[in-house]
């Protein structure tokens, strides 16, 4: 008596079946992934909505004979700023040394670039996987390198530095650009940084991203 199936036709039959299920989790995975895809999609564009009404409470303001500067802040940034003032005449009350005074006067002015540095840490830890968390990475970002003329006198008037630091913004932004493969944003980006004096392996990221212009 003949078996139903030899051993090559139920071979063929599993290896049928298991292409079919494969294909069809692919496709089944597929779908879910741009289902979540285009939810990430419209969730983040309702948050750059909300991002973009956002108002303002006050007005950050910074003069000194070679810089006039002013920029909007939201009431969590003002508030601050204020603590940070007060923290400033606490320690002109507690001491009568100028070095403390310039070292605390630069603390009052760095107060929102850290502010944003531990903003731009958060929302990039999250990019991947937080629908709004890449385009609030990018706006912090933005608002540290908008700063950052602020930032460098307030680095240059501490007479604990000697010489700048790295810039969590410009350092993240370039990084981001590099991810979505765009190079000469990247680019122009990386030499501003350098061209300001910001700590950093710019040069030798300026002739990658060079590289990498040239090859797209």
């Amino acid at each position: 008596m003949r078996r139903l199936f030899d051993d090559e036709e139920t071979r063929k039959m599993v290896n049928k079946t298991r292409r079919w299920l494969e294909n069809g989790l692919q496709k089944s995975k597929k779908g879910v992934q741009r289902a979540w895809q285009e939810y990430r999609q419209e969730m983040a564009r309702r948050e750059r909505e909300k991002d973009e009404r956002e108002e303002f409470e006050a007005e950050f303001r910074y003069r000194d004979r070679e810089l006039d500067f002013h920029m909007l802040i939201s009431a969590e940034e003002a508030s601050l700023y204020e603590q940070a003032k007060q923290k400033l005449q606490e320690m002109k009350r507690r001491s009568s040394d100028p070095q403390v005074h310039k070292e605390w006067e630069a603390k009052k002015y760095l107060t929102l670039h850290e502010h944003f540095t531990e903003r731009i840490q958060y929302y990039f830890r999250r990019r991947l996987s937080d629908p709004v968390a890449l385009h609030r990475a990018i706006r912090y970002c933005e608002r540290q390198i908008e700063y950052a003329p602020v930032a460098k006198r307030a680095y240059q008037m501490d007479p604990m530095v000697t010489e700048l630091p790295e810039h969590p913004g410009y350092d993240i932004l370039v990084t981001l650009y590099e991810e979505a493969e765009e190079w000469e944003k990247a680019l122009r980006l990386s030499q501003e940084a350098k061209e300001e004096g910001w700590g950093g392996d710019w040069e030798e990221r300026i002739q990658q991203l060079k590289a990498w212009a040239d090859a797209k």
